[in-house]
Formats: structure tokens, sequence, C-alpha cells
């Protein structure tokens, strides 16, 4: 691959079709939970928030931070000419699929430890979770090497299908019903990510999944403190405060999140950029893209804030349905968070993609993930879903004012270093 692929000029085409990537991935979501909860009586509903809940923990856990080496570890590599391109795809695409059998196991061994009445739901969402990693791994290597719009496409036949679930609901009113035609559904729609996953294997049979699962081990330790750091209190508020609780703060997180999918859209997009201008050496021009990101993130966090406080009461009704109540009383704990966090994003994928870099990324990671857990088991006896919240935020916000602290020093260093001299460009025409 030539530097035309992600020259300058490109950034905002990228960023155009990963904001109609998450349009469609966030909204489908978003959407459909909105409409379960309408359909769904409040324990049913609680129920299948806990299964979507768990299926994005086990997801991430499964993944093992492949996602965020894949944009950000791979484009530099081949940047840096390391190794043959093919071999490093046939290898990330090989780590993939057994990322996949990876997160279908988790997602039965937490159908185990979640509320009864939500083991079903969650036991048959396994394989929507393999599902999910499949079509991710199509995503992420393919806009590794410079290709944004088929990742569009692959990521919108498994989301959309997901919407099966809903003509079940109407006929079954039962979760486990609705969590088995969802699951269903978007793994039928994942075989086309499949097949592309399985032709980037086909091109170089015998490359090792080992590079590229090496690279990603800091980053997949580092979702692990993710999950820790949030997504984990769905469960956690569960054990302590029962189903409804655990409800409660999933669709507080749900709300939350739409502040995030703009401020993720922009910071996954242009991270394939920084990384592919670092492991060429040109400072200047990653330096440029981080500032412009930065500045552009910050405004949609701000954005974000100020809609969250404002309007919460009806997000919540329109979203959470039968928890709306319990979930507007907590999101401006979240919305306090948006700012902080869409810069935090500008540090964490500016800083995976040196390799001196991603144990610190590891470590801050962590520091949140005890925050979070740490408050949060000891608030929730007394507030509930409250002090779950509480708790997520502080870890949160500790995260990303950390990783923006190191991402100064780190941007200072740059400036100092010497810089790689232009080559010229190849004509070639490339798949947007």
């Amino acid at each position: 691959m030539n530097e035309h692929a992600f020259g300058s000029e490109r950034i905002t085409g990228a960023a155009t079709w990963r904001i109609v990537f998450l349009v469609i991935q966030a909204g489908s979501s978003v959407v459909l939970f909105a409409v379960l909860g309408q359909i769904l009586h409040r324990d049913a509903f609680a129920a299948t928030a806990i299964a979507q809940g768990v299926l994005v923990i086990t997801q991430t856990i499964g993944d093992f931070g492949l996602s965020q080496a894949a944009v950000s570890v791979l484009p530099a590599r081949i940047a840096a000419g390391r190794a043959d391109t093919a071999e490093l795809v046939a290898g990330a695409a090989r780590t993939y699929l057994y990322a996949a059998g990876l997160g279908l196991g988790l997602t039965l061994t937490a159908a185990l430890v979640v509320p009864s009445a939500a083991g079903g739901p969650v036991a048959v969402s396994a394989p929507a979770a393999a599902a999910v990693i499949v079509v991710a791994g199509a995503d992420g290597i393919l806009r590794a090497q410079g290709e944004f719009r088929r990742p569009v496409l692959l990521m919108a036949m498994s989301e959309l299908a997901g919407f099966a679930g809903v003509p079940v609901a109407l006929l079954t009113h039962s979760a486990l019903w609705t969590c088995t035609a969802i699951s269903a559904a978007m793994t039928i729609g994942a075989i086309g990510a499949a097949i592309v996953l399985a032709a980037m294997i086909n091109a170089r049979p015998h490359a090792s999944p080992r590079p590229f699962a090496r690279a990603s081990l800091p980053l997949g330790l580092t979702q692990i403190f993710v999950v820790l750091g949030a997504r984990i209190d769905t469960l956690l508020a569960g054990g302590i405060s029962g189903l409804v609780a655990a409800g409660t703060f999933e669709g507080s997180w749900r709300v939350y999140q739409l502040s995030q999918y703009a401020a993720g859209a922009l910071a996954t997009a242009t991270a394939p950029f920084i990384a592919n201008a670092l492991g060429a050496h040109r400072h200047d021009r990653a330096l440029t893209i981080v500032q412009r990101l930065a500045t552009r993130l910050l405004l949609v966090g701000v954005v974000a804030a100020v809609l969250l406080g404002v309007a919460r009461v009806p997000i919540a009704h329109v979203l959470t349905g039968s928890l709306a109540a319990p979930v507007q009383r907590v999101v401006p704990i979240f919305a306090l968070l948006c700012p902080i966090a869409a810069l935090g994003l500008v540090a964490f994928y500016t800083l995976v993609a040196f390799d001196g870099q991603r144990r610190f990324v590891l470590l801050t990671s962590g520091l949140g993930a005890v925050v979070n857990i740490a408050l949060a088991a000891a608030l929730a006896p007394s507030m509930g879903a409250r002090g779950v919240v509480i708790g997520c935020a502080a870890g949160q916000a500790l995260t990303s004012l950390v990783l923006l602290a190191r991402l100064l020093t780190v941007l200072r260093t740059l400036r100092a270093m010497p810089q790689e001299p232009p080559s010229p460009p190849e004509i070639v025409n490339h798949p947007r």
C-alpha cells in the first residue's frame, strides 16, 4: 500500500463513511432498544437490556483489542514496510476468527452469573457475540488498508437484521424469544463479513496470527479494563441492587452513548491516518491531524453535554420506555462526562499507535477500572443505579484525563523529532 491511500484529501471521505457506519450501527441499536422498551413489560425489557449489555461486554473482551490494533497498529506497520501486506492482513483475519469463538464462549459463561430471569436471553445471544466480532474484523482490516465504504455495507447487513426481534416481541412479549430472533438474524447477516475474512486468509493460508495478536495483547488487556471501568456495571448493579437497577444502568449508558457515537465516528475514522503518518515518520502531518481532531471532538462533547442535560426527559422516554423514570434521574451525571470522554478518544487512538505507549494506556485503563468498581460497589447498596453511574463516570473521567496528560507529553516529543522526507505518491486508484 502506498501513502496515497491515506492522503490528507481522503480524511473527509473516510470520516463521512465512518459517520454513516456509526449512524447505521448505533442508530439501529438505539432504535431497536427503544422499540423493545415500548413493547415489552418492565421485567422482560430489563432482561432483554441485560442480554444486550452482556453482548457488548463479551464482544469487547472477545475482540481483545483487535479492533483498536486494526486501525492503529496495522496501518503503521504497513506504512513502515515491516512485512508483506497480505501476510499481515491474513494473520490479522485469522486472529479475528479465534476471537469470535472466544466471544461465543464468554457469552455462554455470562449466562450463568446474570440474574436468573436474564440467563436464557443471554445464552441465546451467544452466536450474535461471535457475529459482531467477525463484522468488526472485516471492518477494521479493510479500513487499515484505506477502504472505507465496504465496511458500512457489511455492518448494515448484520445490524439491521436484528430488527427481526421486533415482530417476535410483539407476538410473544418474551425476552427469551425476542433475543433468540435477534441473535439468529444478526448471525445470518454476518455471513458477508465472514466471507471477506476467509478471502484474506486464503490469500496467505499459512500466515501466522502471532505478530498481530502480540501487538494486540496490551490493547486486549486494556479492553478488559475498559469493560471493568464501565460495561461490567450492568452486572454489578444487577448483583447488588437487582434486575431493575441493572436495566436502569444499561438504559442510562445507552442514552450516554448517543453522545459518544459522533465523537467515536470522528476518532475511529481518523485513527488510521494518524497511525499511517506516525509509521511513515511524518510527524508534522500527524500533529496537524491530532490537533484538528481534538478541536472537533471538544465541540462535539460540549454540544452533547448540553443536549443530554436539557433534553434528558424526552430522550429517556423515547429510548428506555418502561425504565424512563429512573434513567432520566441519573443521565445528568453522564452528561458532565461527555467533553472529557470525547477528548480522551484523541489521546487513546494516538497513544496506541506507538509501540512504547500501549502499556501506559493499559495501566491507565486499569486505574480507571479500580476507581469505577470501588466506588460503584461502595455506593450501590445505598444509592442503587445512581451509585453505579457515579462510580462509572468517575473512573471514565480519570482515565481520560491521565491519557490526555500523557498525550501532551508525547506531542511535545514529536515536535522535536526529525521528519521522514516524503516519497513521490504512486498513481493508484483506491476504493472509497
